[in-house]
């Protein structure tokens, strides 16, 4: 398993391709797992560069630095240690905020931005209150009857009543139980509460940018993107919803969402 030393942690992460560099950001309580379908079709034609965030699966435990400001450090880091050069930085639900504020901070290295489900950039308090009452139950379970229970938990009750981002009938509904399920138990009981709790209101500094900026999500996603709050916003376009997909657009209907993916990253050429 290939990691790599940044910002004082050592962070799981694939490589693959030649070309243009793309970054992949995955939200919380996901990982690497997330781009299956989309590391082998842009690695044909660009670098891609993917990591598992501090605290989750195949990445250190620090004891330390889940906030937004240090997981941005971590993204600076890193790019800075792969040599990646203006990535296109493709980034999912709460990855989309250490996308925006990463580009706040470096607008002149980044090349675009593909903001995947983006609700967390203009509602994060939100999932922070909603995590933290699914999280009780979720380190409970996990402390006292193991990751199993957690598991049979999720199949249960996900996407009914806890993580309504998890689908109900979908094809990715197993996977993506079993990748919520794969992180240590701190990433539920602090890492992922740190983290929500430490994100301000990034769209007054972020619609003041000039980077071409794609917002994409499923038809059927609970907590749609909100194009309007990005209003007037040079270079921003949200793309039509993708049908039949829900908050994992990129899993349900790969085909569909790496089209619009690629017309957008043609357009930068």
């Amino acid at each position: 398993m290939p990691t790599i030393e940044a910002n004082g942690c050592n962070f799981y992460y694939e490589l693959r391709g030649q070309g243009p560099d793309l970054a992949l950001i995955h939200g919380e309580i996901h990982g690497t797992a997330y781009w299956e379908y989309q590391l082998p079709e842009f690695a044909r034609e660009y670098r891609c560069f993917a990591y598992n965030r501090r605290g989750h699966a195949g990445t250190e435990l620090t004891n330390f630095g889940f906030s937004l400001v240090n997981q941005t450090r971590d993204l600076a880091a890193l790019i800075d240690k792969l040599s990646l050069k203006k990535p296109v930085i493709i980034a999912v639900a709460f990855g989309t905020t250490i996308a925006a504020n990463y580009a706040i901070q470096y607008p002149e290295r980044v090349r675009g931005l593909v903001l995947v489900a983006w609700s967390e950039l203009h509602d994060a308090m939100q999932y922070f209150h909603r995590w933290k009452q699914y999280n009780e139950e979720a380190t409970q379970v996990l402390e006292t009857r193991g990751r199993d229970a957690f598991i049979s938990l999720l199949r249960a009750d996900a996407g009914k009543r806890i993580y309504k981002v998890i689908p109900i009938d979908s094809p990715v509904r197993e996977k993506s139980i079993q990748l919520f399920a794969s992180h240590p138990i701190e990433e539920y009981r602090r890492g992922m509460l740190e983290f929500g709790s430490s994100v301000p209101d990034l769209v007054p500094a972020f619609r003041k940018l000039n980077v071409p900026v794609l917002g994409l999500c499923g038809g059927d996603d609970p907590y749609p993107d909100r194009p309007e709050v990005l209003a007037g916003m040079q270079n921003f376009r949200e793309a039509p919803p993708i049908p039949g997909a829900g908050r994992f657009v990129h899993w349900e209907r790969p085909k569909e969402f790496n089209a619009v993916v690629r017309e957008f990253l043609q357009s930068l050429s």
